[in-house]
């Protein structure tokens, strides 16, 4: 063998590693690419559960500018969760109603303070507040966002992903298992997966400004204002740092592809209200933009995943875009670390595309109407709004608001959610209830909401006045990673009082729709992923055992 071919065959093998992940040098588990607020909640979540990562950001810092200004409640149950709610609270404002008009006449006000959730209120803070306050917590465990890092190309085998990175001026080549887009509609991460597409674009456009507001209405964050006007509809929404928030959309030929000025702001401002006293003044931000529509084929190309807007551009009717997103991160970290830590199979995975992108589609359905009869409304749709608007609110307001909070997503067409029990109540798929109860190790009251508020799979015994026979679920060390509550109504139970809860008024079960002993297997999530009968325990085990092979 020549020196020659003695080289390239040393080169071949040091080479090679490429292919063999047992020889792949990861620079962590999971990329994520961009630290928004899908990414940041992301980040958050992967750390918590224990699983490596890298955050990149194009930018030289998070957001400063509010962008996206509120958190539904079905949000801040999920950030709950993960222990970011708390942080959210401490400069947000708690939005209880809309204030409303529809064509001149004024359907206000509309009540958002819902008790079906242990989050009430809307929380207003905007993208600025929400990026810092979760870049903080993230930071603060000592990780680091990697700021000024672009993505550059991205290419995948069965072992992982190669991403090239501009860090600073510096073209770095690291390798992952799995990468993470959550850099927004323009995605970058999107171009390099199977899953990429092109937004549409409508033809409609937004204005916004961050200004002082100086008018003769209230002037707190308890509520936010909804204008439908001739040509478009406008929101105007207090908050932090004595801003306000001022939105028109309108169609292209009233709206210019341009930044407006203050004083153009300003007009529309009074167009919307009907109060040429309305001064705006001491701008902050400035923004225009075209909305766009578009879903992504699939939300997984094998080891690249995508959330947030680069799954599809969300409208900004009702805030949903910013909330879906988070909730994206939040969805995926748990499936994702359950794969990495090989407690899951990959096919866990397949579900994230599966109820992620179905809810996106429906939301998308629902958006382009909401467009298509207000941008601009026709004459008659005009009409009759202004004259039965208030009526119609009155009768279907109540739905609205669970639909603007996030409260009503569901998962109960998922591959993840079994229900053996053809009875109403909280039935697979659906997230949990909060209840009153005992916890029998200290005799005190708690909130089954709280209890429950880890991201574990966890197991709620339902018992009424029997005791069932629930050793190998309960107490087996194969079943030792989950979390289990036994609801009690009988005051006398042989149960352990470690996961004794007392029930005795049966505040829970009736909440849950429970007349009999009841399973329930929650999800990290905490939606239902299981309802079964403790009679039938072989359905859980098979159950988990599909989704767990290792167990």
């Amino acid at each position: 063998m020549t020196a020659s071919h003695f080289s390239k065959l040393f080169y071949y093998v040091c080479t090679s590693h490429v292919k063999d992940s047992k020889m792949i040098s990861y620079a962590a588990d999971v990329l994520v690419v961009g630290a928004g607020p899908t990414g940041l909640a992301l980040s958050n979540a992967l750390h918590k559960l224990g699983t490596s990562l890298m955050l990149i950001e194009v930018n030289t810092s998070t957001s400063i500018h509010t962008k996206a200004t509120n958190l539904m409640q079905g949000t801040l149950e999920q950030l709950s969760i993960y222990g970011l709610s708390d942080i959210m609270y401490r400069e947000g404002g708690s939005m209880k109603r809309y204030m409303m008009n529809t064509y001149g006449s004024n359907v206000s006000p509309r009540d958002m303070h819902l008790q079906e959730s242990p989050h009430h209120n809307v929380i207003f803070l905007g993208q600025d507040l929400i990026d810092g306050n979760l870049a903080e917590e993230f930071l603060k465990t000592g990780n680091e966002i990697h700021f000024k890092n672009r993505l550059l190309k991205l290419e995948q085998t069965d072992e992982g992903v190669e991403a090239t990175i501009d860090a600073n001026g510096v073209e770095k080549v690291y390798w992952f298992k799995y990468v993470v887009g959550c850099d927004g509609a323009r995605s970058i991460t999107r171009t390099f997966t199977k899953c990429n597409f092109e937004p549409v674009r409508t033809g409609k456009y937004v204005w916004q400004a961050d200004a002082t507001l100086s008018w003769k209405r209230l002037k707190t964050m308890k509520q936010m204002w909804l204008y439908y006007y001739d040509i478009g509809f406008g929101a105007i929404i207090h908050l932090p740092n004595n801003l306000t928030k001022v939105m028109a959309f309108e169609p292209k030929e009233s709206i210019p592809n341009r930044l407006p000025t203050l004083e153009e702001m300003q007009l529309k401002l009074r167009k919307m209200c009907g109060d040429e006293t309305a001064t705006l003044s001491n701008p902050q931000w400035l923004s225009h933009g075209e909305l766009l529509t578009g879903v992504a084929p699939s939300l997984i190309d094998n080891r690249i995943i995508l959330a947030g807007d680069s799954c599809n551009p969300i409208l900004p009717n009702g805030g949903q875009g910013l909330n879906i997103g988070i909730q994206d991160g939040l969805n995926l970290a748990w499936k994702l670390s359950d794969v990495l830590q090989g407690y899951a199979s990959k096919i866990l995975l397949d579900t994230y595309n599966q109820e992620r992108r179905g809810l996106r589609l429906a939301l998308e359905k629902v958006q382009l109407n909401t467009l298509k009869y207000t941008l601009p409304a026709p004459k008659f749709n005009q009409w009759f709004l202004k004259k039965f608007g208030n009526l119609l609110l009155n009768k279907f307001w109540n739905n609205l608001a669970i639909v603007f909070s996030q409260l009503n997503l569901n998962y109960k067409d998922s591959d993840l959610s079994k229900d053996f029990l053809r009875k109403k109540g909280v039935i697979a798929g659906f997230r949990i209830l909060d209840a009153d109860i005992v916890k029998a190790s200290t005799n005190t009251e708690v909130s089954l909401f709280q209890e429950l508020a880890t991201p574990k799979w966890k197991l709620i015994l339902f018992d009424n006045l029997k005791q069932c026979d629930l050793d190998k679920l309960l107490f087996e060390p194969e079943f030792s990673w989950i979390n289990k509550l036994i609801l009690t109504s009988s005051t006398i139970t042989t149960y352990p009082i470690q996961n004794l809860y007392y029930d005795i008024d049966e505040l829970a079960h009736k909440r849950y729709g429970i007349k009999e002993p009841t399973l329930l297997l929650i999800r990290p999530d905490n939606y239902v992923g299981l309802r079964c009968s403790p009679s039938n325990t072989d359905v859980m085990i098979t159950y988990l055992k599909n989704w767990f092979p290792h167990i």
